[in-house]
């Protein structure tokens, strides 16, 4: 499962293990009872330091 980075939003700073298929798409989307996000993958693509390994950075979808 790949380690996702969420900037801006409100998820800013999570950091998630998603399931692999989740980001074969160009957006995260999330529909939870605490929150709604969409994510999508940075431009250029980047990687964020984080206690649990290296994660791609998503950036909060306006």
């Amino acid at each position: 499962m790949p380690l996702i980075f969420h900037w801006g939003g409100p998820r800013h700073g999570q950091v998630d293990d998603v399931p692999d298929e989740a980001v074969l798409s160009s957006v995260l989307v999330y529909d939870g009872p605490q929150y709604l996000g969409v994510y999508e993958r940075s431009t250029p693509p980047q990687m964020h330091d984080t206690p649990q390994g290296p994660a791609e950075v998503w950036v909060v979808r306006e």
